[in-house]
């Protein structure tokens, strides 16, 4: 072989090696990256429970189970999404009651500092059953019957005594039929 072949074959062979080199880099750094990431959501999360808020919203579980008739959860959701690029992972408190799931909190962690920076309340979990309770005690009762004159009892009592027996006129009845 000449000497142009085995510096061909020597370039290709370099830039084959290099390619798979940078390749294997990357796989290490994005293990480092997910390991890093996979740490902070553990730290985020073990703050959200300690949070005085997550206490709060396990106190009213079993009062919403009673309402409810329905199994109620309060969890820790951690949003992943764009967790890569940004310095803030975005978390919620949740309250799951049966199907349905409402984020009470928001969240943001800052992965350089490893510390909650806000917790903002959405006002999802307001405990709508008891909104609407309120709502139903507000709404005015059905109007009562008017008050009646005594005028007008006088004339009721004459249409009734036809229709519909009085105690006293009964025994008058069976009196008189007594021989």
């Amino acid at each position: 072989m000449n000497m142009k072949k085995k510096f061909r074959l020597f370039a290709l062979l370099i830039a084959v090696m290099s390619i798979h080199t940078f390749s294997i880099g990357q796989q290490v750094s994005d293990a480092k990256l997910r390991s890093r990431l996979r740490a902070d959501n553990s730290s985020f999360h073990r703050q959200i429970l300690e949070l005085k808020e997550f206490g709060e919203e396990r106190k009213k579980i079993s009062r919403l189970t009673k309402e409810n008739h329905v199994p109620v959860k309060v969890i820790a959701v951690i949003d992943t999404d764009g967790a890569d690029d940004n310095n803030v992972i975005k978390g919620y408190i949740t309250q799951v009651i049966g199907e349905n799931s409402n984020n009470v909190y928001e969240l943001s962690f800052d992965r350089t500092t490893k510390k909650i920076t806000s917790v903002k309340k959405t006002g999802e979990g307001d405990e709508p059953e008891a909104v609407e309770k309120k709502q139903v005690e507000k709404k005015p009762v059905a109007h009562a019957k008017p008050k009646k004159n005594k005028d007008d009892e006088d004339d009721d009592d004459a249409d009734t005594d036809e229709d519909k027996p009085v105690k006293g006129k009964q025994k008058e009845k069976d009196d008189d039929k007594l021989p």
